[in-house]
């Protein structure tokens, strides 16, 4: 156990495990490995609860990100079996095969690490068969033990071929920004379908992805997309990679979970799309070409011994030749670290809102418009009991505006698919990419408190070279700053207009509806 100041006020999200924190209150850390970032501590008041770790920093006890400086480099990820391929199939809990069960889910599995902690089970009506929480996404401690301190140290040696090299530019508004690029492709994810093989014993989900570039279709499952994501973030420590949607145990072949899933996975792949580094990475390329079940172990092989991850991608980056100000670090520090801090809190509880009104229209609004629709017809029915000789206009118009109601309450179940659930899938996302932002953050804020302490033994062309080195990590960091702050005002303009519109539609279909039982009224 340890003690830890928090840096920066965190509100924990209602009926989890979560602590709220303010700038300067002193925890006494219990545990730091809760995944995904997070810790258990123990505040003054003696309450245990999880915090994210980037929040706070070390007192009287060499940081945990620091800690890691001295732990030898590790090597690339190795090579695993030939039967890869065949490997995707044991995915226990994204597809399993017929003898799974089908319990109706609680809750909705979408948006279930909103989070991003194990600790999920917490939250009010939570199903242990439902989803289960991804792996730990603090990829950054694994950073700090694959070649940190020899990067900076400049005891790497490995040859970064020209097409691999990143350019980092300057913007006509004077900010650093990566290499545009010449077209952006996008993906459609379309027909995703049950399959099976071993005669039946093993059914799975597999998309069929449409690249623009070459408009060749290939197929995907989860697993695919799981693999692909893992390589990213191991290779590009310092960007923040979009999120996948969670595993799920139950209710994987359901149509609702199915489109979901897919609307997720699209969101997160034309990410990558649009982004100048992650595009045009290897991987990304052969995930969306490779057709070949041959080619494509060959090319996972290679992907799992690229030496250029972790620390090393740096030595890929070709950064302006000049020497930044501390005041730049120090700005990034006191200006954009509480902002993606604020942005995170917000897209959290925005996200939460959402659901709770998708689920509201497919449940509460829905039965509520239904009962009301019944309860005019039936008073409708009762009038026209009373006439049976004589039609009754009365009850006729009467039992329609009942109609109306209960087509009204349809309307409510069908809506969220589309604006509701739209925006959500767009949130999630972005939510997933400030959560990454805390960690890069962190790990800038290790390697410069490391560069001091070189500084403070070393002299001449070796502090010049480190801080050059330390330098690229800013450089990297601000332009990733760059790509989010332009992806965000597009893609939420977008996502926030389309939203509006379907609102819109909606509104005006209910007053179209309502507005011909009025006519009808007025004629008889």
């Amino acid at each position: 156990m340890f003690q830890a100041k928090a840096l920066y006020d965190f509100q924990g999200e209602p009926n989890t495990h979560e602590l709220n924190l303010q700038a300067g209150d002193v925890v006494t850390v219990l545990k730091t490995d809760c995944m995904g970032g997070w810790w258990e501590v123990r505040n003054a008041s003696d309450q245990i609860g999880l915090i994210p770790g980037a929040y706070v920093e070390t007192i009287g006890k060499e940081s945990t990100q620091n800690s890691d400086w001295n732990a030898a480099p590790q090597p690339a990820a190795t090579e695993q079996k030939d039967e890869w391929y065949d490997d995707w199939d044991d995915d226990t809990y994204s597809e399993i095969g017929p003898s799974e069960p089908h319990e109706q889910q609680t809750h909705d599995p979408i948006y279930a690490n909103s989070g991003e902690t194990e600790y999920n089970h917490f939250e009010p009506g939570y199903d242990p068969k439902g989803t289960v929480s991804k792996k730990s996404l603090n990829r950054f401690g694994s950073f700090m033990k694959n070649g940190g301190e020899n990067y900076l140290l400049g005891n790497v040696k490995v040859t970064v071929p020209d097409t691999s090299k990143i350019y980092i530019q300057i913007s006509e508004e004077n900010q650093f920004q990566w290499p545009e690029l010449n077209l952006v492709q996008t993906v459609q994810i379309t027909s995703p379908k049950k399959e099976s093989k071993l005669k039946g014993l093993k059914s799975y989900i597999a998309y069929q992805l449409t690249p623009s570039a070459t408009n060749i279709q290939v197929s995907r499952r989860y697993k695919h997309f799981d693999w692909l994501h893992e390589r990213l973030m191991e290779k590009f420590s310092l960007l923040a990679i979009p999120p996948l949607p969670d595993k799920q145990i139950s209710g994987r072949y359901e149509e609702q979970f199915i489109e979901r899933r897919r609307c997720q996975l699209n969101e997160f792949i034309n990410y990558v799309c649009r982004h100048p580094v992650l595009s045009r990475c290897d991987v990304w390329q052969h995930f969306l070409t490779c057709t070949d079940e041959k080619l494509w172990k060959q090319g996972k092989r290679l992907a799992e011994k690229d030496e250029l991850v972790n620390a090393n991608f740096a030595l890929c980056i070709e950064a302006p030749q000049k020497t930044l100000l501390p005041s730049v670090y120090e700005t990034l520090e006191s200006t954009k670290v509480p902002f993606i801090m604020q942005l995170d809190n917000n897209f959290k509880n925005t996200l939460a809102v959402l659901l709770d009104q998708g689920k509201k229209f497919k449940g509460l609004y829905g039965k509520e418009y239904q009962k009301v629709g019944n309860t005019f017809f039936a008073l409708g029915a009762a009038i026209e009991y009373d006439s049976k000789a004589v039609p009754c206009h009365l009850s006729q118009n009467i039992k329609r505006m009942g109609s109306a109601y209960v087509d009204i309450s349809g309307y409510y179940d069908a809506q969220p698919a589309l604006d509701w659930d739209c925006l959500g899938d767009k949130l999630y996302l972005y939510k997933g990419i400030t959560s990454s932002f805390q960690q890069i953050f962190s790990t800038c804020r290790s390697l410069q408190n490391k560069r001091k302490e070189i500084e403070k033994i070393q002299s001449g062309n070796v502090v010049t070279e480190v801080k050059a080195r330390s330098d690229t990590f800013t450089y990297v960091t601000l332009a990733e700053l760059k790509h989010f702050k332009d992806e965000r005002d597009h893609q939420l303009k977008a996502s926030m207009m389309h939203f509006l519109e379907e609102q819109v539609k909606f509104h005006q279909k209910i007053a179209a509806r309502l507005q011909n039982v009025l006519d009808d009224f007025k004629r008889k």
